[in-house]
């Protein structure tokens, strides 16, 4: 059977089911300068490519300044992320059990993720990170998935991005390696056509039994 020794994942949507408190964090930013707040469900629409892109779908074109907005948004969140966030069901079991290398791709801010991953004690379970305030491009640029290849010494043949939205799908696509949609997850797949993912499955709980081509 064919497998792959590296797994590199999304965050938001992915491992973790992040909405609750991004939506709190959103809302407060938009509030305290007079916005109109938003529902969850639209907030969720509005994720991916980083939570500069959040803020700015978020303000639906309102005459406000993206920058101090996005500021605003950040403080709070960076001491609210861990109120309502959990990981999805089988994320912890298949990060501690599963033999495989495991690294993250996310274009969320390093403080907030790596606070979420020592708050569920998870960081050790990764030997590479790419975060979305680093110096490199963020996905779907390739950037993030070389950096990663380059410190975990694996091919681009052997390994897989897991993720649940447009930047992971496209990415591992100029990558040059395969690709996981979770179809559960903050992303829809009209996001990111005409590409087509790899492989796709409903739920994080079934990466472990996912059958490579």
């Amino acid at each position: 059977m064919k497998t792959k020794s590296l797994y590199i994942f999304d965050m938001d949507g992915t491992l973790f089911n992040t909405l609750g408190d991004l939506s709190v964090a959103v809302n407060y930013a938009l509030a305290a300068f007079g916005l109109k707040t938003l529902s969850t469900e639209k907030i969720k629409s509005y994720i991916g490519n980083g939570s500069l892109k959040l803020i700015e779908r978020s303000l639906e074109g309102a005459d406000a300044p993206l920058t101090e907005v996005h500021k605003c948004y950040s403080e709070f969140y960076a001491q609210h992320c861990l109120e309502k966030t959990e990981p999805y069901p089988g994320v912890i079991d298949f990060l501690k059990n599963f033999p495989a290398k495991k690294a993250l791709a996310t274009n969320k801010p390093h403080i907030p993720g790596l606070a979420l991953l020592k708050h569920f004690g998870l960081e050790s379970y990764f030997e590479a990170f790419a975060f979305g305030d680093e110096d490199t491009p963020r996905k779907p640029d390739a950037a993030p998935f070389l950096k990663i290849l380059k410190a975990t010494g694996v091919s681009k043949e052997d390994a897989i991005m897991v993720g649940d939205d447009a930047p992971d799908i496209l990415g591992a696509k100029n990558a040059g390696i395969d690709s996981v949609f979770i179809e559960n997850g903050f992303g829809k797949r009209a996001s990111f056509a005409p590409v087509e993912p790899t492989y796709s499955i409903p739920h994080f709980s079934d990466l472990s039994g996912l059958q490579f081509r």
